[in-house]
C-alpha cells in the first residue's frame, strides 16, 4: 500500500502538513467553537477550489488549458470550472460545490481580491465516475 499510495506517490499535500504554517492553521481550526461536530469537516476539494480561484495552484500538479492563450504567462481567474474525480465523488463534495455555486451566483465570493470578490460569477461543475454512499 505504501508503494502505491505513500507520501512519495502523492502529488498534493493531502494532509496539509508540509510546512509549519499549515500545521498551525490546522491546530487553530480545531479551536473554533462548533456546536455540531459533524459540520466541522470540509472536504479537501474545498481547499483545492479555493486555491484555484485565488491563483495559488501549482501548475505542475494541476495543469490547465486557458482559452485566452494565457497558459504560459499566468492564469486568469476562471469563469467555468469542471472538476471530474476519477474514482468517484461524495455527497459532501457535491453539497460544498452547490453551496459555492449559490454563493457565487448571488455575487458573493471567497473574500476580496484586487478585482473584486474572489470567485464571484464563477460556475463550478462537479462530476465523477460514481457518487459514493455509505456502502461504497
Amino acid at each position: 500500500m505504501l508503494n502505491f499510495a505513500g507520501a512519495d506517490q502523492r502529488q498534493d499535500d493531502l494532509f496539509a502538513n508540509e510546512n509549519f504554517f499549515s500545521r498551525g492553521k490546522s491546530a487553530l481550526k480545531g479551536l473554533k467553537g462548533v456546536e455540531n461536530v459533524y459540520t466541522q469537516h470540509t472536504p479537501h476539494l474545498a481547499e483545492t477550489i479555493e486555491n484555484l480561484l485565488k491563483g495559488r495552484l501549482k501548475e505542475q500538479s494541476y495543469p490547465f488549458v486557458d482559452g485566452q492563450g494565457l497558459g504560459q504567462g499566468g492564469m486568469a481567474r476562471p469563469q467555468d470550472v469542471i472538476v471530474f474525480i476519477v474514482g468517484g465523488t461524495t455527497y459532501e463534495e457535491a453539497k460544498y460545490v452547490a453551496g459555492l455555486n449559490a454563493q457565487f451566483a448571488a455575487g458573493h465570493g471567497l473574500g476580496n481580491g484586487p478585482n473584486g470578490p474572489v470567485g464571484a460569477g464563477t460556475r463550478i461543475l462537479l462530476g465523477g465516475t460514481c457518487v459514493h454512499n455509505s456502502k461504497s
